[in-house]
């Protein structure tokens, strides 16, 4: 028998625990991953995900750690960089000084193809942009944040929002690009209809290394604030006849969503 992966597992208990059903590992030798108790639902999990992002996301997480120079932020800023850029290792220790610059000459957005413009132009900003360019800042956002009573203790930050591979204009064309995803991998339906269950799942997970415009809508790298119109999917997921049910996760923030072959759900911390 094929060994239960810990991620395989996981999709297991999250799917027995939103339905309230029993599945058993089935991979018995490359079949579908779990059978109902009584064989009227079949399970096979799989993941959306790009290798070639892990080890830039991972010299930004050391970056971190590293810690930032000391700055005085007057209200937080969304950063968005590409995390298949070099040089992301010293990315927070170099980018958090000019964004401290840019708020106090009074600029509240940087966009990288304006300020490379700028700075061929030798504009007046081009000492605050260039080592935004440099470290390979696509755009920065301002957000304000008032004093609040409830909230005393707010520290004004940065977010940074890394991806790669295009962006998004929302839920839906994040599904439709996932959809062009599942396409590639045949053996997943092939498995689901030769199980000859009623119900065929199939469990995708997400994560960091997955291409930005597929994981944006549930990774949850931006604050709140910046999430305004990102939500359910409102389109029904072109499946292959083979797929009864569509469970997209984020294996970090645990958030989700659920085709169960008419709507979609919402799925948190499931």
């Amino acid at each position: 028998m094929n060994q239960e992966r810990p991620n395989e597992a996981i999709a297991k208990q999250v799917v027995e625990r939103v339905m309230g059903i029993q599945l058993e590992h089935a991979d018995t030798h490359g079949g579908v991953d779990y059978m109902s108790t009584d064989g009227t639902v079949a399970l096979e999990v799989t993941a959306v995900t790009d290798g070639e992002k892990q080890s830039a996301r991972h010299a930004l997480s050391r970056s971190k750690a590293k810690g930032s120079p000391t700055t005085t932020l007057q209200g937080c800023w969304l950063v968005f960089v590409s995390d298949t850029q070099p040089g992301m290792k010293t990315f927070m220790q170099r980018v958090p000084p000019a964004i401290a610059e840019l708020e106090f000459v009074g600029e509240t957005y940087f966009d990288d193809q304006r300020a490379a413009a700028h700075v061929i132009e030798k504009g007046e900003l081009s000492r605050i942009y260039r080592p935004l360019l440099d470290a390979g800042v696509e755009r920065a956002v301002y957000q304000p944040h008032p004093d609040r009573p409830e909230d005393p203790d707010h520290v004004h930050r940065i977010w940074t929002s890394t991806g790669s591979g295009g962006s998004v204009s929302g839920s839906d064309e994040s599904l439709d690009r996932l959809m062009e995803e599942l396409n590639e991998k045949p053996d997943n339906p092939t498995k689901l209809l030769a199980s000859g269950a009623e119900q065929r799942h199939l469990f995708v997970w997400l994560n960091d290394d997955t291409w930005y415009n597929i994981a944006r809508p549930l990774s949850r790298e931006s604050p709140s604030w910046a999430d305004d119109g990102w939500g359910l999917p409102t389109t029904k997921p072109q499946l292959d006849p083979s797929i009864t049910h569509l469970w997209v996760v984020h294996d970090r923030s645990r958030l989700g969503w659920l085709w169960d072959g008419e709507k979609w759900q919402e799925l948190r911390d499931p």
